[in-house]
């Protein structure tokens, strides 16, 4: 059992004064945060709708993987309908009445061909790597008996891990007006995402082989996320995820980089002139992030602060001190927001000097412990006397070998003193008698 006491008064409400990184992007709306926290580090207009176009890849290769309890090396085959072609145009003047999923001959492809049949690993790579709408479409029929049924299913998950402006009408983002969500969603979608090692792994592919099918040879196909690729944007610390477009949308990136232990988390959408623009403004982001140096923030010093509280049935209160600083650590532009909480175990007397008491844990915003730090008791809290004498009547307490010498001594005492004190009582009673005669 423990006693919890809250230091609301040390509450650190950082967001207001943490330091925003001062970087331009020239995205519409962007956000950049650190993956293992989701602490922000730059936004701009981060909870704007947008159409987030190939990016919706990444939430339909999540779920697939969440969904999908069987070998990664099945072959899936689809129904024709899953393959089925109508230009934008169309869609357009039917007022996108026809089912969303419905592919476009200029979309991106996995060049899958009707009847063929391909392994469940393989369509996540062409999802993936690829890009293909063709995959999306294959994967989201098999794991969902139906592409809606499965979109509806990647919708109430999307809303369970945190996303609240987002909706999805097809697994692959082509062009729909209800299909829809913000930079903060996207980024609260990779970063669910990078807890995946096979997405990781997936999203990291320059090159990948395509294998061969009972309707096509092998073939190699590119990875178009610039930042991992030999050339001009090439990102040493870069380690993958997507681009996505389509004219509504613009050109739209996720990207994420990693640099001495920190992960972070880019997205830019509404890019209008091309993908250059993106990495360019995804490797502005990034430069910022890890030019930043960690600062530190001590909280109680161990030698100056003692803590106290009373204890039932004790002579005198319990004092406890930290057996170490309590220091937090963290970088300008995401210093955290924490709460310091007292944890006192609960305890009774005696209690000896330098037992551990309790301890001082420091909380994220989101509840997580960040830090602990033990309390020890600075001297020994003995029992009170009349405690003493309640555990004595009930038997539960023995009388150690020199306090029972001292209580014979000061009994002996007594009773020497009260037979002093009658003996002394029936002199004066015989002097009185003699002296009436």
């Amino acid at each position: 059992m423990r006693l919890l006491f809250l230091f609301l008064f040390l509450s650190v409400a950082s967001q207001a004064f943490c330091k925003s990184l001062d970087v331009t992007v020239s995205a519409n709306s962007a956000i950049l945060i650190n993956a293992e926290t989701g602490a922000v580090l730059y936004e701009k207009k981060a909870d704007d709708r947008a159409y987030p176009a190939s990016l919706t890849k990444i939430a339909t290769c999540l779920y697939s993987i969440k969904k999908h309890k069987k070998n990664l090396n099945e072959v899936v085959a689809c129904p024709q309908h899953c393959l089925r072609r109508m230009s934008k145009s169309v869609k357009v003047a039917r007022e996108y009445k026809d089912p969303a999923y419905l592919l476009e001959p200029d979309g991106s492809h996995y060049m899958i061909k009707k009847g063929e049949k391909l392994q469940f690993l393989e369509l996540l790579y062409g999802l993936m790597v690829s890009s293909g709408n063709d995959a999306a479409n294959y994967l989201a029929y098999y794991l969902g008996g139906s592409i809606p049924k499965f979109v509806e299913g990647m919708n109430e998950y999307l809303t369970e891990i945190g996303c609240e402006n987002t909706h999805f009408s097809n697994p692959h983002g082509l062009h729909h007006p209800k299909h829809y969500s913000t930079a903060r969603d996207i980024a609260c979608i990779a970063r669910e995402a990078l807890q995946v090692d096979l997405i990781r792994s997936i999203v990291s592919t320059k090159e990948h082989q395509r294998l061969e099918t009972n309707l096509q040879t092998a073939k190699r196909v590119q990875n178009k996320n610039l930042l991992i690729q030999p050339g001009k944007f090439f990102y040493p610390q870069a380690i993958g995820m997507k681009t996505g477009y389509h004219s509504e949308a613009g050109y739209t990136y996720a990207g994420v980089a990693k640099d001495r232990g920190r992960t972070v988390i880019a997205i830019l959408l509404g890019c209008a002139a091309s993908y250059n623009q993106c990495f360019r403004d995804a490797i502005r982001l990034f430069d910022a992030a890890f030019a930043e140096e960690k600062e530190e923030r001590l909280l109680f010093n161990k030698e100056e602060n003692i803590f106290s509280r009373e204890i039932k049935q004790a002579r005198g209160s319990l004092k406890a001190t930290l057996t170490e600083d309590v220091a937090i650590s963290y970088y300008p532009a995401e210093e955290p927001e924490i709460t310091i909480e007292l944890n006192w175990d609960y305890r009774v007397a005696p209690i000896e000097k330098g037992s551990f008491v309790g301890c001082i844990n420091i909380l994220d915003k989101q509840g997580n412990l960040v830090s602990t730090s033990p309390l020890v008791a600075t001297e020994n809290v003995d029992r009170a006397f009349t405690a003493l004498l309640v555990d004595a009547m009930r038997g539960d307490w023995v009388c150690p070998d020199k306090v029972q010498q001292i209580l014979i001594f000061f009994l002996s005492m007594a009773v020497g003193l009260s037979l002093f004190g009658l003996f002394r009582i029936e002199t004066v009673k015989k002097r009185r008698k003699v002296h009436k005669r």
